[in-house]
């Protein structure tokens, strides 16, 4: 068996989970696909038009079956909602062979932090996703209040999940939402960082270009110059009390593109030309 990253294209301009609703069933689509497929799920997240999954299972064709069961579950919901499109089929999906340990590692805490860096909420408090299971205490889940599965009768749970599925009887519901330690492999990837000490070292460290070098150009915002130079000057009259890039010195500049590369990932060259740096500058200067 190996691991693999499964996502898709954080670019795309369609929104696939528009509110708390609509992330809750699809957390709980992720459950009944984790039920229906071999696949054991490691991490994930769900963002408002992507997705991330780290996951450990036998070939890429499961990975594939896997996901592409949650897309057609997803794009069912989004008709019966009206969000937009009933078929997500030609929504495109990157499946990655990871084969090093220490690149498994990164890879997890790069998905878990996607709700940090969009600056959404902090991972373990992001509900929409498995941020919040790792290194826990039992104690932790003691004022939530619980039921199982087996507490519903089967036209309850068609109604509730949207499946006919038969899913394990044994797995906590709270408030709708099956909860993600039923299916999340929370012992192997506690055992995988083997401390919470590690676990937070790899969550502290910004490796995210080895992830994001194998995602492409997927993991920055395809943003032209004409766009990015409006959210530019956007940006230097509201931080910088200026109308023109002109009107920034060398130190100021070099801000403004570390604010832009944060928010919307654009390339170092990319950076150079709209603030009006050399390259080596950027490069330099600019993580």
């Amino acid at each position: 068996m190996g691991y693999y990253h499964i996502c898709s294209d954080g670019n795309c301009a369609s929104v696939l989970f528009e509110n708390e609703a609509d992330f809750r069933a699809a957390m709980n689509r992720v459950a009944i696909c984790a039920a229906a497929y071999p696949v054991v799920i490691l991490a994930f997240v769900l963002m408002g038009n992507h997705f991330h999954f780290v996951v450990r299972c036998n070939g890429e064709d499961i990975c594939r079956a896997f996901i592409s069961e949650f897309k057609r579950l997803t794009g069912r919901y989004n008709g019966l909602m009206n969000l937009g499109e009933s078929s997500l089929g030609g929504m495109e999906v990157k499946i990655i062979p990871v084969t090093d340990i220490d690149y498994l590692k990164t890879l997890v805490c790069y998905i878990l932090k996607n709700p940090t860096k969009a600056r959404l909420d902090m991972f373990y408090n992001y509900p929409w996703g498995s941020g919040d299971v790792y290194f826990k205490s039992r104690q932790t889940y003691k004022h939530l209040v619980y039921q199982r599965i087996q507490d519903f009768s089967n036209d309850a749970v068609r109604k509730m999940f949207y499946t006919r599925r038969t899913l394990p009887s044994s797995w906590i519901v709270c408030d709708g939402v099956i909860l993600p330690r039923n299916y999340v492999a929370v012992k192997e990837v506690e055992e995988l960082f083997k401390t919470p000490l590690s676990f937070m070292y790899f969550l502290s460290m910004n490796n995210d270009a080895l992830i994001e070098e194998d995602m492409g150009d997927w993991c920055s915002l395809k943003m032209n110059d004409i766009e990015l130079r409006q959210a530019r000057d956007t940006m230097i009259n509201n931080f910088f009390g200026q109308k023109h890039i002109l009107e920034l010195s060398a130190q100021e500049r070099v801000k403004l593109a570390k604010m832009l590369r944060r928010k919307y990932r654009c390339s170092k060259k990319q950076l150079a030309r709209i603030v009006q740096l050399p390259f080596d500058t950027i490069n330099v200067s600019v993580g």
